[in-house]
């Protein structure tokens, strides 16, 4: 009986005593954070996130909502992990990580028929008409010019059929996001390279989540000092980790 006494003794202060599950809510995006065909969370940062947590002794729960109701389920502290929020879009004393892992990358896309085969600068498109997405916030690289006729477009789909059908000359757009437009209209378009811009998007953890922000930051350097993120955006976007980073204070 003693032994058996020893023994839970030994499993009880080997958990961890602080485990918990914390709940992440995040807009789907691949191939960063989605859910697969069988409703598993699978991507990029869901593998960084569960390893660190994991390393702490926790789990994490996903929620896949649109941003406006993640937004809200933050600012009434009914999570603990929001995707792709900044400092300024979380509230006071929320703790961003500050290791990239997740970039919005922007590459120039024309048409097929364009004699263009490299990107330029965003000075070859003075003048030229450009779609420009509604509900996206463009990096200052492309808000802050001003010499060129902006057409508005409500959602990507609509850039690209704009783009493909010589409404307008010029879209910026990631290429994953593009996956999900009518495959008909791949072939009107080209993506340039290099990268134009690209933005960081960080989790943002509530407070107390110190410990578990740093982990995850620890697993982004990782994955940065292994080449697995390098392989990753070399893979999904066509771009080296070094040009997808240099391009983060790109200006016009």
């Amino acid at each position: 009986m003693f032994r058996k006494l020893l023994a839970l003794a030994a499993i009880t202060l080997s958990a961890p005593a602080s485990a918990a599950v914390f709940t992440l809510c995040a807009e789907a995006w691949q191939p960063f954070i989605y859910q697969n065909a069988q409703g598993q969370p699978v991507g990029l940062a869901v593998d960084a996130l569960s390893r660190a947590a994991r390393a702490e002794g926790h789990r994490i729960r996903y929620l896949f909502l649109a941003p406006a109701s993640c937004l809200r389920l933050m600012k009434e502290q009914r999570i603990d992990i929001m995707a792709f929020a900044t400092a300024e879009g979380s509230p006071p004393g929320w703790l961003q990580t500050q290791q990239p892992l997740v970039y919005w990358v922007l590459n120039a896309w024309v048409r097929a028929d364009n004699p263009l085969h490299h990107y330029p600068g965003l000075g070859h498109f003075s003048a030229h008409r450009v779609a420009f997405v509604d509900v996206y916030d463009y990096p200052p690289a492309i808000t802050a010019k001003r010499d060129w006729q902006r057409v508005a477009a409500n959602d990507s789909t609509t850039a690209v059929r704009q783009l493909a059908a010589g409404r307008v000359d010029v879209i910026f757009e990631d290429a994953v996001a593009l996956q999900d437009v009518d495959p008909s209209l791949h072939g009107k378009i080209r993506r340039l390279q290099p990268v134009v811009a690209s933005v960081a998007q960080p989790f943002s953890f509530r407070p107390g989540l110190e410990l578990l922000r740093d982990a995850v930051d620890g697993e982004a350097q990782r994955l940065k000092g292994s080449g697995e993120l390098d392989r990753f955006y070399q893979r999904h976007f066509g771009s080296t980790l070094a040009q997808v980073s240099a391009s983060v204070a790109a200006s016009p």
